[in-house]
Parts: C-alpha cells; structure tokens; sequence
C-alpha cells in the first residue's frame, strides 16, 4: 500500500511539471469576433423588452376604461 501510495504521489508530482511546461507556450492572440451577432441581440432585446412595456400599458388602460 505504502509503495502505490507513494508511486502514485510521485506520479502527480510529474504532472505538475508537465503543465508548468505546458504554460511557457506562446499562444497567439485572438482575432476580435464580428459584433454583429452582438448589435442583433441588443435590438431584440430592446425591442421584446419595449413591446412587454407597451403589452401592460395597453392592458391597464383597458382595465381602467372598465373600471369607470
């Protein structure tokens, strides 16, 4: 049990070396995304937000018409 133990300590202390190797590697930097994807997403969302904005306006001015 004793050997497993510290053969498979010895093991993990190898990997920790592995990825400090692994960290010097020079990635190059990533080419910006197209916003496009982004300005679509905010009109829509803008937009579903002012539609559930005038929905509720539309319902309480009706609401209150049937009050009176």
């Amino acid at each position: 049990m004793n050997k497993i133990f510290s053969g498979f300590m010895l093991m993990l202390m190898s990997f920790s070396a592995l990825a400090q190797d692994d960290a010097a590697v020079i990635v190059a930097p990533r080419v910006d995304a197209d916003p496009t994807g982004m300005i679509v997403f905010a009109v829509v969302f803008v937009a579903l937000i002012g539609g559930y904005v005038g929905y509720i306006w539309v319902k309480e001015r009706k609401r209150n018409r049937t009050e009176e």
